[in-house]
């Protein structure tokens, strides 16, 4: 009965609708900006996918792991390429888009002493930076070297070389990268220079590593208050992979370190507020102006009691690696849809794909637990177990 259940509800199916549903909001949103019929774009894109499908498992079969290890880092390559190009040609102040502003001019603010988070983005004077501080660390390399949008090159240079590292073949690597590449909704993130996917890759990342070398909380107690103090520290939305990762190990700690690692996870995370939240002890301005209030402004209150009564569900209910993939993944693209829709009805119901109404970005953040998914069912190792 319990197997026939787990069959039933981890689906291949259910990711491929996400995956494709993801990438439809995209198409259906910026295609007609190009005077193109968006039905027909995402008609070509679902062949386009489905053929892709069918043409790789035709290769499989029949092509050697070393001939899939030329054809991957030959991918990153030409997407290197190609990322490189558009940061180089395209003028991120002819974007809608503020990601890369909401990081740069950060910097620009900070460097001459001037209150970081009170900056506003080249979009308008009501856009602030919402980037926690530890993501705004991140992206300090980036901005030295003149384009916060190098950081794109960067994560995905990393996720290649951790994808190797984490399904350990060519063939499983390959499919990962070959299904993110396709996909518009990434070359979206290039094009406007968005570093909210390179966020969501940081943390997948940090998950596999642990994933690979069986650290957790009940071996390397510390070393997760760390991970996880600076990962809260990022972004709101970076917690919630952690949440479904580490909740059910949490339950199993000692009364004593379920005390302690809340608290002192916070205190990581406040570490990093610490000079924003002393910049000015005269006016106190970060209580005026902080990130908390980009990143929760338009949150409603029984939509995230609801969340996490359904996080706690989805946290306790997968037993193996491929399930929580799959759990991540439905979790992060019902909480973003939810969270949407809520906000469009206090908007009293505007257009879904109106300008600066709905922020299709963060469905992207589903994309990498899908994606592994669906990586994952090529070959299923039942070893992958927790």
């Amino acid at each position: 009965m319990k197997e026939s259940l787990e069959k039933y509800i981890y689906k291949k199916e259910i990711q491929i609708a996400i995956y494709l549903i993801v990438n439809a909001l995209f198409i259906l949103k910026y295609t007609p900006r190009y005077n193109a019929n968006p039905y027909v774009a995402l008609g070509l894109f679902v062949v386009f996918f489905f053929s892709i499908l069918f043409l790789y498992r035709k290769m499989s079969n029949i092509a050697s792991e070393k001939l899939f290890k030329i054809a991957y880092w030959s991918m990153v390559l030409m997407a290197i390429c190609l990322i490189s190009i558009s940061l180089i040609y395209i003028d991120p102040y002819s974007v809608r888009v503020d990601r890369w502003s909401a990081l740069t001019f950060f910097w620009d603010a900070a460097f001459k002493g001037i209150y970081p988070y009170g900056a506003h983005t080249h979009v308008s004077l009501t856009n602030f930076p919402s980037p926690f501080p530890a993501w705004q660390l991140i992206s300090l390399p980036f901005y030295l070297l003149g384009d916060v949008g190098i950081e794109i090159i960067f994560f995905l240079l990393l996720l290649s070389f951790a994808l190797k590292q984490y399904f350990s073949t060519y063939k499983k690597s390959f499919f990962f990268l070959m299904l993110l590449l396709i996909t518009p909704c990434y070359w979206w993130e290039i094009l406007v220079r968005s570093d909210g996917l390179s966020n969501s890759f940081l943390i997948f990342m940090i998950i596999l590593w642990l994933i690979k070398t069986d650290r957790g909380l009940s071996n390397n107690f510390m070393l997760m208050v760390l991970i996880c103090g600076v990962i809260a520290a990022t972004r709101f939305t970076a917690v919630l992979p952690m949440i479904l990762f580490l909740f059910r190990p949490y339950l199993e700690l000692s009364t004593s370190k379920k005390i302690k690692f809340p608290i002192y996870t916070l205190l990581i995370t406040l570490l990093f507020f610490l000079p924003f939240i002393f910049w000015d002890t005269n006016t106190w301005v970060f209580f005026s102006r902080n990130p908390f209030m980009s990143q929760t402004g338009n949150g409603n209150g029984w939509l995230l009691l609801i969340m996490i009564i359904v996080g706690i569900f989805f946290a306790l209910s997968w037993k193996s690696v491929q399930q929580f993939f799959w759990v991540t993944s439905v979790f992060i693209f019902i909480f973003i849809l939810s969270s949407q829709i809520m906000y469009l009805q206090s908007r009293g119901g505007e257009d879904f794909f109106g300008d600066g109404i709905v922020d299709l970005s963060y469905f992207n953040l589903s994309l990498p637990y899908c994606i592994a998914f669906l990586t994952d069912k090529l070959g299923y190792n039942k070893q992958n177990k927790i």
